[in-house]
């Protein structure tokens, strides 16, 4: 008869187990991770082995609360993590003065073995081995030294800062011409290259640059098949000293790779097209004011619109009410000219230059296009067939109305000195 060892008996082994852990991820490549744990130990000891913790875990960030720990350190004896080839496998696996032989089928939350008794999940282990496959070498377990020594039934609490964790903000987005609006589904890529699995994980994103002492190392992602989940977690968003703390709002398993959640569902945004010359080109741009009610991560938006994709840009992190301009691409009917026509030094360091610019545009509507201008030095306009706005210290804007079919131009000069 098969049947699923409780926990009761996986208690009396002397076993542990950790609810939901939560974590907070952040876009600098780290996360903090609480995790809560319940253990049965056997006998009275005066030290404490932990496996299976993120190989890029700060230790000087470590908090053990439920337990009279006076320190730690690292011992190079420790059960071992299979590999995922395993999973199908027949495998041994030592608990204490137990031996269990059965089939691997699962590594999420431990080790999952159908025996001949039954299904039995180990979630904490001696040594694992697989009769078909080369014998693996130990890893290290961090000990925990106990200034007295425990027995029974323990709970405690872990939390601590782990490099090999991070995300990154992604938006799609829909632009309707005709109703002027601008539909964008917000997506968190939550990596993990921790060298763990995290089941069931609560888990919160940090918008924000958060400065640390050391700078973390930079870490390779592992490359995974990713996993989705599609229809929105309910997100929470909360401000947070001077970030924004983002918590989805059911649980995720975080397995090794990249996961993808929808964390900002499909919200309508009046946009508006621009045009604006730039160098030597008229690009084209969406430009709209953050109306999501929720401020918006820094990250790459990838806009699509009449059954095509339009363009993609990245905007950066972005308050509510704050601007944001999308440039898509460049307009294939306008084109724009600029030419120096005057230039006179007016002294050892002041010159006066004159400009034309001339748009020209095969639409069959009329259209606005922005001019910008980036000017240099201690600079004043002196002449300007066209009134124009100062945006900042070196640069100003011209709107020039350019009919169907025509073109318009605006010319200027500007004293300067250095």
């Amino acid at each position: 008869m098969r049947y699923f060892l409780g926990v009761a008996l996986l208690l009396s082994l002397g076993l542990s187990f950790s609810a939901s852990p939560r974590l907070v991820l952040y876009q600098g490549g780290f996360a903090f991770v609480e995790e809560d744990f319940l253990r049965e130990i056997v006998s009275p000891t005066a030290s404490l082995d932990l496996v299976g913790l993120p190989k890029g875990i700060d230790l000087d960030s470590l908090s053990v609360q439920g337990l009279p720990v006076r320190g730690w350190r690292w011992v190079e004896e420790g059960p071992i993590l299979p590999p995922a080839a395993w999973i199908g496998k027949t495998v041994e696996v030592r608990v204490g003065d137990r031996n269990f032989t059965g089939k691997l089928l699962s590594l999420a939350g431990g080790l999952l073995l159908e025996t001949e008794e039954g299904y039995v999940l180990l979630k904490d282990y001696d040594s694992i081995s697989c009769p078909s496959e080369p014998k693996l070498k130990g890893f290290k377990a961090l000990r925990l030294l106990l200034s007295r020594p425990v027995a029974g039934k323990v709970e405690y609490k872990l939390s601590y800062l782990s490099e090999g964790f991070g995300w990154s903000a992604h938006y799609l987005g829909l632009w309707d011409e005709e109703k002027g609006v601008l539909s964008l589904l917000g997506i968190a890529a939550l990596s993990n290259d921790s060298g763990r699995e995290y089941s069931e994980a609560t888990v919160e994103l940090v918008a924000g640059e958060v400065h640390r002492a050391v700078p973390p190392q930079a870490r390779a992602l592992a490359v995974a098949a990713p996993k989705a989940y599609e229809g929105g977690l309910g997100v929470t968003e909360v401000p947070t000293a001077e970030y924004h703390r983002y918590i989805l709002g059911e649980p995720v398993d975080l397995g090794p790779g990249i996961t993808r959640v929808v964390y900002l569902p499909w919200t309508e945004i009046p946009a508006e097209r621009v045009y604006r010359f730039i160098g030597d080109r008229v690009l084209f741009s969406l430009r709209f004011s953050n109306e999501s009610g929720k401020p918006l991560p820094a990250g790459d938006v990838k806009v699509f619109g009449e059954g095509v994709f339009l363009g993609e840009d990245s905007m950066g992190h972005t308050p509510v009410g704050g601007e944001v301009e999308l440039s898509l691409g460049a307009a294939f009917d306008l084109t724009g000219k600029r030419i120096r026509i005057g230039y006179r030094r007016l002294a050892e360091n002041r010159y006066r230059e004159s400009y034309r610019i001339t748009i020209r545009s095969a639409k069959e509507e009329p259209v606005a296009v922005e001019v910008l201008e980036e000017l240099r030095g201690d600079w004043e306009i002196t002449n300007s067939s066209l009134p124009y706005e100062v945006l900042d210290a070196n640069h100003v804007r011209f709107v020039l109305r350019v009919p169907a079919g025509g073109e318009a131009e605006v010319e200027y000069t500007v004293e300067y000195s250095y």
